[in-house]
């Protein structure tokens, strides 16, 4: 009987339990693809790179863990914020605290097993979509990923379950040391307690000394080595909390006392967030770390996908080399947009082993050849090579002459002569096309198939032919990198707008009596548009602005370890897109937010 009285107030709550219920979906289903990711060593050490990347991962999985321990709790709390009224009504009724805490341990595991099955089902789904999208438009093969990894789903199936059942016995523990009358008025009570200035001052210095120290850690990483990850991964998350919970505090404080709090609802949206100061000072804290490892996966993904054309057109200027193309060779050439070719006359002798070009059309149409000028940066510059330049064997335009040959002659000498002395020469004319592709990630399928044409053309398979070659080999080594960078920074910025946007509509049953009440005294449709904008506005701005900086301290790790040239460029450039995105997840929260708490009658004087 009290089971279906119980199923009844659910019922009753369905909206509510839908925006709980979708929370849980969305962050098991992120958490589950991460661990697609770390659990899968076949791929995250199927390179040298990403065997050191293995490291970061474990750390990773470490603070994913945190972060969804503190949603999982969070997500708790609002599930027994909903029942306790009803739960308090039970015990009023004479219904016994032991029935009522398996009520309550049963309610909590079930709903914590469903959303965790679903959000399984969701994130396989959500990965397979992803990792498509992504492998297509980086151009990269993902050898040995799957989106369906059976021990990502153990791993999240036991840690979900287990985090529940944790949730379940301590919700009965403080339902029965809880009287009715308390659980029938908790909505009303607030949370905020008058703090003390020396206290917050305390833990303002030890925030700033945390993340102060985080941040150097990050910096000394060459000679910390692995330690700098563990200890940053501690000083940061305690500074991170330790900021928001006396920062924040003191800025409401201080708002208070201003003459902004005269004007307009300013009043009323301050004491608004004071009401629940404790839960924003957590999912601050979270969201502002997850706002950082969303920000910082994303540049360092783009960065390592901005090196690989970078390093490939500094060790080479033209991207592929073709002797005699075939007319299949010659129709992908003809596929490939925004290039530059040039086509030299050569004749091969091979009793003299020797290979000629006429002097007329290498001074007429100058082979281009590419050198780094500082290669810690990835600077390199054109030149154009001059016919005294190919009289010299170790000179750079000869040895990139060479390498664009046929590998049968690559060891032959070149020789330059007149185009007299070429013609009497009793030899084959061949044709050497060299073409450059001015965006290789554009045009990366068809220099794939034409690289694979001459693969069985010359029976060789490591072909050195072109700087494509190169490329193909940096995408080996990066692209899983660039793969995991973009595709974590997109969970976990999905994961971060999550958890505050279903934070924020999760107090929407308490709040649409307060804005219904402010309507009755008739109080203007846009001031209260104008006090929702401003209190969610603040509760999206204070994580993003700590995440920005976590991330510009953050990326020294990767520029000291030489893993990252022009970091603060790609920094900037992935910032602008974030926040745009970011935004939008802003813009979602209070249209959702305004639709549910504004009455829709007006009432105005």
């Amino acid at each position: 009987m009290l089971f279906k009285i119980s199923l009844s107030g659910v019922k009753a709550r369905w909206k509510d339990y839908l925006v709980l219920f979708s929370g849980m979906m969305i962050t098991t289903a992120i958490f589950y693809m991460f661990e697609a990711i770390s659990t899968n060593d076949k791929f995250t050490t199927n390179s040298p790179v990403g065997q050191n990347a293995k490291v970061v991962f474990i750390f990773g999985s470490i603070l994913l863990a945190i972060i969804t321990l503190v949603y999982v709790f969070y997500a708790n709390n609002f599930l027994m914020s909903m029942r306790k009224h009803d739960y308090g009504l039970f015990m009023m009724l004479g219904a016994k605290s032991g029935v009522i805490s398996k009520l309550i341990i049963l309610e909590t595991i079930v709903i914590g097993l469903v959303s965790t099955l679903v959000g399984i089902v969701f994130g396989i789904g959500v990965t397979q979509i992803l990792s498509d999208f992504l492998g297509n438009a980086l151009h990269i093969s993902l050898t040995n990923f799957s989106a369906f990894y059976m021990p990502a789903v153990w791993t999240t199936i036991i840690m979900f379950l287990v985090l529940f059942v944790i949730a379940g016995f301590l919700n009965a523990r403080t339902f029965v040391k809880t009287s009715a009358l308390q659980l029938l008025r908790s909505g009303q009570q607030s949370d905020w307690k008058q703090p003390k200035t020396s206290h917050l001052m305390i833990q303002a210095i030890l925030g700033i000394v945390l993340l102060a120290g985080g941040y150097y850690a990050l910096y000394d990483i060459m000679r910390l080595k692995i330690m700098a990850i563990a200890i940053g991964l501690v000083t940061i998350v305690l500074g991170t909390y330790f900021v928001f919970n006396s920062f924040f505090v003191m800025l409401l404080e201080w708002l208070q006392r201003s003459k902004m709090s005269s004007k307009g609802l300013n009043s009323f949206t301050l004491a608004q967030l004071k009401f629940r100061i404790r839960d924003y000072t957590k999912i601050l804290s979270v969201v502002s770390l997850l706002f950082a490892l969303a920000l910082g996966a994303i540049t360092v993904g783009v960065g390592f996908q901005n090196m690989v054309p970078k390093l490939a057109e500094g060790n080479g200027y033209y991207s592929v080399a073709l002797t005699n193309p075939t007319a299949k060779q010659g129709s992908l050439i003809g596929q490939i947009k925004g290039k530059s070719t040039v086509i030299y006359q050569q004749k091969v002798d091979s009793q003299t082993k020797h290979v000629y070009y006429r002097a007329d059309q290498l001074k007429q149409q100058p082979m281009k050849y590419a050198h780094f000028t500082n290669q810690a940066q990835l600077k390199s510059k054109v030149s154009n090579a001059s016919l005294k330049d190919f009289k010299d064997v170790n000179s750079d335009p000869y040895q990139a002459l060479s390498s664009l040959q046929a590998p049968t002659i690559q060891s032959y000498k070149i020789q330059v002569v007149s185009a007299q002395t070429f013609s009497q020469i009793n030899a084959k004319t061949n044709a050497l096309f060299l073409v450059r592709a001015h965006d290789m990630d554009a045009a990366s399928p068809q220099l794939t198939k034409i690289t694979e044409l001459q693969q069985k053309q010359y029976h060789v398979k490591d072909l050195q032919m072109g700087s494509f070659t190169m490329y193909q080999l940096l995408k080996g080594v990066f692209g899983s990198l660039e793969f995991m960078g973009i595709f974590l920074g997109i969970a976990f910025l999905a994961m971060l707008a999550s958890c505050l946007m279903f934070k924020i509509l999760s107090g929407t049953a308490s709040d649409k009596i307060r804005f219904d009440m402010l309507n009755k005294i008739g109080t203007r449709r846009s001031v209260l548009s104008h006090s929702i904008l401003a209190q969610i506005l603040g509760l999206f701005a204070l994580p993003a602005v700590l995440g920005i900086i976590d991330v510009a301290f953050g990326l020294q790790m990767f520029v000291q370890g030489h893993l990252l040239t022009s970091a603060y460029q790609t920094f900037g450039i992935t910032t602008i897109g974030f926040v745009i995105l970011y935004l939008i997840y802003f813009v979602v929260t209070v249209l959702i937010y305004s639709k549910i708490v504004v009455p829709k009658t007006k009432v105005e004087r």
